[in-house]
């Protein structure tokens, strides 16, 4: 193998690397990307197997969002949703928003002590009515990939409680993973889906091994011989000189 070659396999690796850990699953947890014991990917991907449309937002959830989805926040980190987000999320679902908040500090996350009502207890999740929406909330760990796979009967009531609030009215479902600081970025790439990032890191990766590669010198390199630089009146000596040793003679 070519010396020239090693940067190439070097950035070829690097790539595969990546995206080897990207999709291994094992990210944050209580995501929905995460394929791990962790994750909610199993929840997500059940919801897409039965005709919902399943997405991903990194958007706060505020007054000023679609009240015709349906939003799923599962455990969301403690920096992300303080009293004055929760009463966002309150007043949206009072204009008629559809609310499943998962954490497992249930019964007592941040939308229970918000809420100066009592909710109805169904299955080991407690149904809010507020304005012209409902919030959910329930324990996060319940559905989990892990716990999931040996129980099912809690993503069981999670699709009654979304089919009864008439998914045709409601359109998507969205698993606001803005609250696991996946923050929706502001320049044109990272707007971009994340499928499409990756293929736009391998177009520029072989970009790179085309330059380097045609770029690159054929053969050994040739040794430069500098020439040596005459005189101006070089000819004009040359000739007197042959003139003196025909006289001479």
């Amino acid at each position: 193998m070519r010396k020239a070659w090693v940067i190439p396999l070097l950035i070829i690796i690097l790539a595969v690397t990546i995206s080897y850990f990207l999709d291994s699953g094992d990210g944050v947890p209580f995501s929905s990307a995460s394929t791990g014991e962790w994750g909610v990917s199993l929840l997500r991907d059940t919801m897409r197997h039965m005709g919902y449309t399943a997405r991903v937002s990194r958007r706060p959830l505020n007054p000023r969002t679609d009240i015709d989805h349906i939003y799923f926040i599962v455990q969301p980190r403690t920096p992300y949703v303080n009293a004055y987000m929760a009463w966002e999320m309150l007043d949206w679902v009072r204009a008629g928003g559809r609310l499943i908040f998962l954490c497992s500090s249930y019964p007592n996350t941040i939308i229970d002590r918000a809420l100066s009502t009592h909710g109805r207890e169904v299955g080991g999740f407690l149904i809010y009515r507020y304005g012209l929406g409902e919030v959910i909330t329930g324990n996060a760990t319940a559905l989990t990939n892990y716990e999931l796979m040996h129980n099912s009967l809690s993503g069981q009531l999670v699709q009654s409680f979304v089919t009864g609030w008439n998914t045709e009215r409601t359109g998507e479902i969205f698993f606001a993973e803005y609250y696991h600081g996946f923050h929706a970025p502001e320049t044109f790439v990272g707007r971009l889906p994340l499928v499409i990032r990756l293929v736009m890191l391998q177009i520029l990766i072989v970009a790179i091994i085309v330059i380097l590669h045609l770029g690159k010198r054929f053969g050994n390199p040739v040794e430069f011989y500098e020439e040596t630089e005459r005189e101006e009146n070089e000819y004009v000596r040359a000739l007197a000189r042959l003139y003196m040793e025909n006289d001479k003679k």
